[in-house]
């Protein structure tokens, strides 16, 4: 049983990297194929959105799912643990707050041919200030909800995304929000 379960893993973590991995719009190879699949993907799009998972959204209208740019949460798979469900709904609670009314630019595809995006709302955040946009990804990661995920590339129009996800995953690890550390198993 053992030498099976060691002959599965690398298997696993193999097709999980691969799963997660950007290519351009236009993109060539095992990402090509999502175009045909699921239409030309569009440079931006904008109209309202429901969370999936903690990282993932369906647009109406909008055939492929948009997994936000530059975050990973926990994934809401059959077993529908509490960290994934804290994700998601953390992620619904940010679009309520913004009607749903989302405004995301395609970076290119995933291997599961979801639209990878960076995707802003505008809401009052806290609530009572102010309505202003705010990007959806790297509020989950300030509030702890999600890490920063494939980073070496940012989008062309924010060349320090990577570097603002960094710095607030380190804040918020440091402060225990969210999800830190009991996702992660880090000490308290």
């Amino acid at each position: 049983m053992k030498p099976t379960l060691f002959a599965i893993l690398p298997a696993l973590a193999a097709f999980s990297a691969a799963a997660q991995t950007s290519g351009p719009v236009g993109a060539t190879g095992p990402t090509a194929n999502c175009a045909a699949s699921m239409g030309e993907l569009p440079k931006t799009w904008e109209g309202k959105a429901y969370a999936v998972s903690g990282d993932t959204l369906a647009g109406i209208g909008l055939k492929p799912r948009l997994r936000l740019w530059g975050i990973r949460a926990p994934e809401l798979g059959p077993d529908m643990s509490v960290p994934a469900m804290r994700a998601r709904a953390a992620l619904e609670d940010m679009l309520a707050a913004g009607e749903h009314q989302v405004s995301c630019r395609m970076t290119g595809w995933d291997r599961l041919c979801r639209a990878v995006a960076q995707c802003t709302i505008t809401a009052e955040w806290p609530a009572g200030s102010k309505a202003q946009p705010h990007d959806i990804g790297l509020r989950l990661v300030e509030d702890g909800f999600a890490y920063g995920f494939e980073l070496s590339s940012p989008p062309d129009w924010d060349k320090d995304a990577s570097e603002k996800i960094a710095h607030f995953e380190a804040i918020s690890r440091q402060g225990h929000k969210g999800l830190w550390p009991g996702w992660l198993g880090e000490p308290r």
